[in-house]
């Protein structure tokens, strides 16, 4: 399955799964806070499954519940197979067994195969056996693929494991069921197993076989798995990362859209003496005090911590649950990339994952919202996020220049550019054939760009480092070989200037109003649509106090206004009427069902279910035309998704309605 060619939407039988709906609350690209329904209540993603096991509890659910608010758990269903709790759980389910009253999920006993060689149970008797404890989410008994076997042995995995998947379906009662991605360290085996679980009726998205990495400190490998799974995979549907179980790669995991992940780890490490920490692991036997705020380490001391390991345990437990609230903080604030890139720098090997990422930018800029909160520089990497990747991207394919013969290359200054070289800049436009481009640390910016996000809203340092400025020596470079300009001249102070009423004389008018507002149309919508928009007599209002446009009209007509806050616009319904006129489909365009468009028309939100097609351009808090299947205009809004999240999901809003044709 191509994901750029969209997910067939899933109906589930009415009354079967109609409670175990996914629903995006707020994102952050890949990474969302989501709400997941099940028999026994919604539970909010990101969310840790803490792991328990019946027979060997080091902390009991109901202090699960009361101590740390677990919304769900985790328990082994083969432990419970094969386990002296069997009858029991048969007879009390498994909610009784454990005396909690939230959702759980179980686990097939894949794992075991890693540790074990194989189980003694067969696909079909242990996901009837958790229908038959009630578990919430279940899963297929998945062929668990190690990381260092012969893609043969990893082909025949995933194989083997679509089959169990299916036959899977037909055991699982009224349990919600997860299917499980293998391929070990295969990327094309990955997606491969990915699409195959997309095209079957599953409602959970598990990645697996990740353990081994993990412990092994190969977090790179990790991230390519990650990517390659999420690449082939529903996006409408939760995804589970089985066996994440520390809080150093729970922000990573989230980062490239994983939504739950379970922790054994809590306790395994505290019998083994070790305290968890968001950048690492401690010995307690090497502790000589407490750093840390959590309700264990306020009240206790580190004798304490070595005579009682579960003390350990809940230490680790607080601090797992911690860093699951930061991240959804840092997504709800637009920080996520932020807090990642803060994290890798606990350990070496997981700063190579920001390496990793690089090479798949492209596929991470797809989702990531135009615009969402203020990039601050945590090192080289920054350069690289998907933000700034696109705004060197729209630069480079879709900026048009004034015409000038040549370009004034200004050294990052304080922002806005156009306020901070007010004087060069008029001095510059009045006295010669010249304009001017800001050679900042993420990319070049023409100084008419200077208020779009995220050039104006970024903090980045005065000296950010060689790495970063070699890197923006070659995306200048890359941007004067699109031959807008006939040179380029560094500034070197007022003999710049000379040099080029010498070599250019004459005026250019690059600092115009309507040049800076063409230029960003052109940014935002492609020279096409800003061709449509600013077609006829053209005028501005403007802000009385800062003097930058606010309101653009056109023949009389409104037809965009300028936010401050990311210097977009927001395109008005007469502008929608000149872009919808002038460029042919499926450009800015999100098609929804005929029969439904009427509401749509009177300004309510356009819901995913009822979309049929979009612009593969499109990206998140992008400015769209809703348009019915015969191409009618019924109404402009921004996109809330991007094209092949609008085609899988079956709930949740898509398009957000700005004003409609009635």
């Amino acid at each position: 399955m191509n994901a750029s060619e969209g997910f067939p939407k899933v109906v589930w039988a009415a009354g079967t799964f109609c409670r175990r709906m996914f629903e995006v609350l707020a994102r952050a690209g890949l990474a969302r806070i989501g709400r997941l329904g099940t028999a026994h209540g919604p539970v909010e993603t990101p969310a840790l499954l803490p792991v328990v096991n019946a027979s060997s509890l080091i902390l009991t659910p109901q202090e699960m519940v009361e101590e740390f608010r677990a919304p769900i758990l985790m328990t082994n269903a083969y432990i419970l197979w094969r386990g002296e709790d069997r009858e029991r759980v048969l007879k009390e389910g498994v909610h009784g067994l454990l005396g909690f009253p939230g959702p759980i999920m179980t686990d097939s006993g894949a794992f075991q195969q890693h540790v074990y060689g194989k189980v003694e149970v067969s696909n079909e008797d242990i996901v009837k056996f958790q229908a038959a404890i009630g578990a919430d989410l279940g899963a297929a008994l998945d062929v668990f693929s190690e990381p260092d076997e012969s893609r043969s042995h990893a082909e025949a995995g995933v194989e083997e494991t679509l089959r169990r998947s299916e036959e899977a379906l037909q055991h699982r009662g009224k349990m919600a069921l997860a299917g499980t991605v293998q391929g070990g360290r295969f990327a094309d085996l990955r997606t491969r197993s990915a699409e195959g679980l997309s095209r079957l009726p599953l409602q959970i998205q598990a990645i697996g076989g990740v353990v081994p990495l993990m412990e092994a400190y190969r977090f790179a490998e990790l991230a390519e798995v990650l990517v390659a799974s999420r690449m082939g995979l529903r996006p409408d549907r939760p995804i589970h990362l089985f066996g994440a179980g520390h809080p150093i790669v729970f922000g990573l995991a989230v980062l490239l859209g994983c939504d739950l992940f379970d922790s054994a780890a809590y306790a395994k490490y505290a019998y083994d003496g070790r305290m968890m920490t968001a950048w690492g692991t401690r010995r307690v036997r090497d502790l000589k005090r407490l750093a840390c705020a959590c309700p264990v380490c306020r009240d206790s001391t580190p004798e304490a911590l070595r005579r009682n390991p579960s003390l350990v345990a809940r230490h680790n437990l607080h601090v797992s649950f911690q860093e699951v609230q930061q991240i959804k903080q840092a997504i709800e604030e637009g920080r996520l990339w932020e807090h990642v890139e803060r994290r890798s720098r606990a350990h070496p090997r997981l700063l190579e994952v920001l390496r990793v990422l690089e090479r798949h930018v492209d596929y991470l800029e797809r989702f990531e919202p135009l615009s969402d909160g203020s990039p601050f520089f945590t090192g080289p990497e920054t350069i690289w996020r998907p933000v700034f990747h696109r705004f060197r991207k729209r630069v480079l394919e879709r900026y048009r220049p004034p015409g000038a013969k040549a370009a004034l290359i200004l050294p990052e200054g304080p922002r806005p550019y156009t306020r901070g070289y007010r004087r060069v800049l008029r001095e510059l436009f009045t006295q010669a054939d010249a304009h001017a481009i800001v050679k900042s640390a993420f990319g070049p910016v023409p100084v008419e760009l200077d208020g779009v996000y995220p050039v104006a809203q970024s903090v980045f340092p005065a000296l950010p480092g060689v790495e970063v400025l070699e890197a923006a020596e070659a995306f200048l470079q890359a941007f004067l070989r699109k031959g807008h300009f006939e040179f380029g001249l560094l500034w070197e102070g007022a003999e710049s200037l000379e040099e080029l009423k010498r070599r250019a004389p004459g005026s250019a008018s690059g600092g115009e109003d309507l040049h800076r507002a063409r230029a960003i149309a052109d940014y935002q919508f492609g020279p096409e649509a800003s061709d449509a928009l600013f077609r006829g007599d053209v005028e501005f209002v403007t802000s009385k106090r800062t003097h930058r446009i606010r309101n653009v009209l056109v023949d009389k007509v409104h037809v965009l206004s300028l936010r401050a806050s990311d210097g977009l616009y927001t395109l008005k319904w007469a502008g929608g009427q000149r872009i919808h006129r002038s460029v042919e489909m499926p450009r800015l365009r999100v098609v929804v069902e005929t029969e439904t468009a009427p509401f749509n028309r009177q300004g309510r939100s356009v819901f995913a279910k009822f979309v049929t097609d979009a612009d593969p351009d499109l990206r998140p808090g992008e400015e769209v035309l809703v348009v019915d299947q015969e191409d009618g205009l019924v109404a402009v809004g921004r996109a809330l998704m991007n094209r092949e999240e609008m085609l899988a999901f079956d709930v949740g809003p898509a398009v957000k309605v700005r004003e409609g044709s009635d």
